[in-house]
């Protein structure tokens, strides 16, 4: 059962090369994968090329197992479903490169990478929120300063409504009052006049 597991999580790849898997080892910074590749050539070197949102990352040397594999760890700096080539580089004549595959492709499970898209964009929804929160703050506060600015303004209009007929009430009846003093004593003259 081992066998048919292994076989159902790997890919096999047009010759000179095999079956070739991938393994997720860790997800701590990045992503680092343990990537597996059977040769069925002579080759001095064999290389992974890993190609991410359709930029070509650096490649990765692998390590001769002995066997006809070639293995090593590849370090991702983010957790993404990218391709994969490999490159046989033999002693004399050009190089060989293999069709690229997903990750998913090569057996990594899938649900790592779904998981690392929701938790992506749960931050990005926290952040939108927060950012939602702070501009219902500053609107709030705007509009609770317009609201004193506008009451300030009506009060200070009904105070020197309240003042104004005071004042005119006040001049007309100080009037009112020397109009009738001087009335009072011109009369007052009069009579000592013809007395």
């Amino acid at each position: 059962m081992p066998v048919v597991l292994a076989l159902l999580l790997s890919v096999v790849l047009s010759p000179p090369f095999g079956a070739a898997e991938a393994t997720a080892v860790s997800t701590t910074g990045g992503l680092s994968l343990e990537v597996m590749v059977e040769v069925n050539a002579p080759a001095t070197a064999v290389l992974v090329r890993p190609v991410g949102q359709g930029t070509e990352l650096p490649p990765v040397a692998l390590t001769d197992q002995g066997d006809g594999t070639w293995a090593g760890i590849v370090d991702l700096t983010t957790v993404e479903n990218i391709q994969v080539a490999f490159e046989l580089i033999p002693s004399s004549g050009p190089s060989t490169v293999s069709e690229t595959h997903t990750l998913t492709d090569l057996g990594v499970d899938r649900a790592l990478f779904e998981s690392s898209v929701g938790s992506g964009a749960t931050e990005e929804d926290e952040d939108a929120a927060a950012n939602r929160q702070w501009v219902w703050l500053a609107l709030a506060a705007g509009a609770a300063g317009l609201a004193l600015l506008v009451i300030w303004a009506f009060w200070d209009r009904d105070e020197e409504s309240d003042e104004a007929p005071d004042e005119s009430h006040d001049a007309s009846s100080a009037g009112t009052l020397d109009d009738t003093s001087g009335i009072t004593d011109n009369t007052a003259d009069a009579d000592q006049e013809t007395s």
